[in-house]
C-alpha cells in the first residue's frame, strides 16, 4: 500500500514537473517570439527613417576637365523625419562603369577626389537637420602624368550614420580633355 502511495506521489509529481516545464519552454517560446518581433519592428521603423537624396546640381554628372581639375556642385537632402549625419566617400568604378559617349571604359583613368565645403574647407561628413539640403563640391583632381582624352567614373556616395545600412549615392563620369586640342 506504502509502494502505491509512493509511486502515485511520483506520478503526480513528475506530472507536475512535466506541466511547469512545458509552461516554462511556452514562455520561452513567447519571449523568443516577442523577442523577434520587437526587433525587427525596430530595424523597420529604424531603416524606414532614413531617407536621403545626394545630386549633381543642374544634373551635371557629365563633365571634361583639363588636367589641372574641376569642381561638381552637389545637393545632399536628409528627407527623413529626424536629424542625420552623413559620411561621403567616394569610390572609383571604372570597371562597372559605362562611358557616356560609348567608348571602351579599359582606357578610364583614376581621378583624385576630395570633398569640399562652401567655404572651401576640407570635409568628410555632414550633419543635416530633417528635412534640410546642404550644397556641397567634389573637388576633381587629375594626378600628374595622366593620359588626356580618358574618362573616370566616380561613384559618391554618403552614408547615414543613423542607419548605417542606407546610402544615397550617385555617378560623375569625367572626361580628361587634352587642352592643346581643345
Amino acid at each position: 500500500m506504502r509502494t502505491t502511495l509512493n509511486l502515485e506521489k511520483a506520478v503526480k509529481f513528475v506530472n507536475n514537473c512535466k506541466f511547469i516545464f512545458s509552461l516554462r519552454n511556452i514562455f520561452k517560446k513567447k519571449l523568443l517570439i516577442l523577442y523577434f518581433l520587437l526587433t525587427t519592428t525596430i530595424s523597420l521603423a529604424q531603416s524606414g527613417s532614413c531617407n536621403a537624396s545626394l545630386i549633381v546640381e543642374n544634373n551635371g554628372n557629365i563633365r571634361s576637365t583639363p588636367l589641372d581639375g574641376t569642381y561638381y556642385s552637389m545637393v545632399l537632402t536628409n528627407n527623413s523625419s529626424s536629424t542625420d549625419t552623413f559620411v561621403l566617400s567616394s569610390r572609383n568604378i571604372n570597371a562597372s562603369c559605362t562611358n557616356t559617349d560609348g567608348s571602351s571604359t579599359s582606357g578610364n583613368v583614376t581621378i583624385k577626389t576630395e570633398f569640399i565645403n562652401s567655404e572651401r574647407n576640407s570635409i568628410s561628413e555632414l550633419t543635416l537637420n530633417a528635412g534640410q539640403s546642404v550644397n556641397f563640391y567634389v573637388h576633381i583632381t587629375v594626378p600628374a602624368g595622366t593620359s588626356p582624352q580618358k574618362w573616370s567614373c566616380n561613384q559618391i556616395t554618403a552614408t547615414s550614420t543613423n542607419c548605417s545600412s542606407y546610402t544615397a549615392d550617385t555617378v560623375l563620369h569625367t572626361y580628361i580633355i587634352n587642352p592643346v586640342n581643345d
